[in-house]
């Protein structure tokens, strides 16, 4: 999924080398942790399942993912039957999770990830912007 202007922020980071990559990553994790946890209060809390599931790990350097460990998690993200709604970006994800058509239950969808991920990228940008902002002042 493109995050609109992180790869030219990115770039003018790679100027700065280590330094640049460390904050890089700090904010990556912060930002993870946010999604994390803005997922986790959007997630329905029936009896908590999801909203526990709901994690993020280290996959590289400077790279986290965000997972929902709860097999049910989709279903409930984007809904099953005829109700199903999923956003543009995430049609080629959410077609793994494409039942046979063998019983029809309309779960109405109830998004929990994807608002918090929406709201991730956003702040992540400026993040980012922040510490190229701090890394040029402080080397001009």
């Amino acid at each position: 999924m493109a995050v609109k202007g992180l790869s030219k922020v990115l770039k003018d980071l790679e100027k700065f080398g280590k330094e640049a990559d460390k904050g890089t990553e700090i904010v990556t994790k912060a930002v993870s942790m946010d999604i994390v946890a803005d997922a986790k209060s959007f997630a329905r809390k029936d009896f908590g399942k999801l909203a526990q599931s709901i994690i993020y790990t280290k996959v590289a350097d400077s790279d986290y993912k965000v997972i929902v460990n709860a097999p049910y998690g989709p279903y409930v993200e984007f809904g099953t039957g005829k109700t199903v709604k999923v956003p543009a970006e995430l049609k080629e994800i959410a077609i793994q999770f494409k039942g046979a058509g063998v019983k029809e239950v309309n779960l109405q969808p109830r998004p929990f990830l994807y608002p918090a991920f929406v709201k991730g990228r956003i702040q992540y940008v400026k993040d980012l912007k922040h510490l190229l902002t701090t890394l040029t002042k402080k080397y001009d």
